[in-house]
């Protein structure tokens, strides 16, 4: 495990200036809530959508699994009851998400499989080709380099190791792309809000769910980054993807 160092932040982002580079200021604020409003505001499906996760998973037996921006650990608590999966780890700048990663991981007794810690996705403290499967969920979107991202991803990952990205996507049936806006605009960030009592971190969420490339697009930025054997999965009517991609 390589040295890390958290950026310095002498005080807390105003909610008003969330970017990508502070954006795990933002979870630090909301931490308390997300797993709530994620359940609410998916309408159960986020749940759905990580067990799916599952049918892209690399042959093999005893793999190792890298989640980054892990938050809660959601992703680790789903993949690791996998029979192919023996150990995994997550990574992510919040402390606060991770204090709720570990207690979560600690009553499924599953400390002896899973462990997190505070580091950065795009420069992740492994040497390389440490991993069989790294997973990230709902946060690449929200990293200041995307692609730098999945440059340290390819790195850590053992030939012929699979990335598997879940992220939000806009539907390409245009009626069906109207409503997802809507709802993003509308609904999530007046619930959103409500809820955490931060509006402006779920406007901020729903802005890079538009503005982030997706489908074809984000697929060419993970061969970009070496991969092979890219392909992306819409799941419920493209509100979000499944991408994966092969060292």
């Amino acid at each position: 495990l390589a040295s890390y160092q958290r950026p310095v932040m002498s005080n807390m982002t105003p909610q008003s200036a969330y970017t990508p580079a502070r954006s795990w200021q933002m979870f630090e604020q909301i931490s308390a809530r997300y797993d709530f409003l994620n359940r609410l505001l998916s309408l159960g499906l986020d749940k759905n959508w990580r067990h799916e996760l599952k049918y892209y998973l690399p042959e093999g037996k005893n793999l190792s699994l890298l989640d980054l921006a892990t938050g809660t650990g959601d992703v680790l608590i789903t993949l690791i009851k996998h029979p192919q999966i023996v150990k995994g780890h997550g990574l992510d700048l919040s402390q606060n998400m991770l204090k709720i990663a570990g207690e979560k991981i600690a009553s499924a007794r599953l400390k002896s499989q899973l462990t997190v810690s505070e580091a950065d996705a795009a420069n992740i403290p492994f040497e390389n080709e440490q991993f069989d499967i790294v997973t990230m969920s709902f946060g690449i979107r929200n990293t200041e380099s995307p692609q730098k991202v999945l440059s340290e991803i390819f790195r850590v990952l053992k030939q012929n190791g699979r990335a598997l990205i879940l992220e939000f996507s806009l539907p390409a049936n245009p009626i069906m792309k109207n409503l997802a806006l809507f709802y993003h605009r509308v609904i999530v960030t007046l619930i959103g809000g409500l809820v955490s009592g931060n509006s402006a971190a779920y406007r901020y969420l729903n802005k890079t769910i538009e503005q982030f490339p997706c489908g074809e697009s984000f697929c060419g930025l993970m061969q970009e980054a070496g991969f092979r054997i890219v392909r992306f999965n819409p799941l419920t009517f493209g509100i979000a993807t499944i991408y994966q991609g092969t060292k």
